[in-house]
């Protein structure tokens, strides 16, 4: 299945949310046939990319990490987008999930649009950047899954920290450090470009 972008969908969110509506294009090719299979075989299921919500606290930004990943790795939360759902839902949805807290959008900053590709084959694949303000709820105590272990609130220096970090990591971990390197850093520099924190 080709994985094409919505240009109308993204056309819709700029119309409705401020932001930089910045779109930038994301070449990566991974080392490991596994972590590319799984990709693939979850972008022909039903994930055609995820919402990356950065959610501001107290003047500092949700960090978070899973029990899984090696020690004092963190990033910023993301989660998947279906086929067919509304992309403004999902964020909502995903926040919820795996916080536990309610938020509002505060805008919509653009989208990643990443080729990913190993050996001969290639994927598309889109992660569409939100800047959410936390509302009410305890977090990560009120979450309905449990892939979150772990949150941190971070300053904008310490985020350019976690995201540097990501690309540190090696073996099995490296495509996927890579991979999540891009919307942690995509997040960073937009952060930085409105002065928000």
């Amino acid at each position: 299945m080709m994985n094409y972008f919505n240009d109308r969908e993204f056309k819709d969110l700029t119309q409705k949310y401020s932001g930089s509506h910045c779109i930038r294009q994301v070449d990566l090719t991974f080392k490991n046939s596994r972590f590319f299979e799984n990709m693939r075989k979850g972008i022909e299921n039903d994930r055609r990319g995820e919402v990356v919500f950065c959610v501001f606290m107290n003047n500092k930004v949700i960090a978070i990490r899973s029990k899984e990943y090696p020690e004092g790795v963190f990033r910023i939360p993301t989660g998947g987008i279906r086929y067919g759902e509304d992309i403004e839902k999902a964020v909502l949805r995903e926040v919820k999930e795996e916080l536990g807290i309610k938020t509002v959008i505060r805008s919509f900053e653009g989208v990643l649009k990443m080729k990913i590709s190993h050996l001969r084959k290639s994927v598309l694949f889109y992660s569409y950047l939100f800047f959410l303000d936390y509302v009410e709820g305890n977090l990560l105590e009120d979450a309905t899954e449990d892939e979150v272990s772990e949150v941190r609130l971070v300053s904008l220096q310490e985020l350019y920290g976690v995201s540097n970090f990501l690309l540190t990591l090696q073996s099995f971990w490296e495509d996927w450090g890579r991979f999540r390197h891009e919307s942690t850093s995509f997040t960073y520099e937009m952060i930085e470009k409105h002065s928000l924190i």
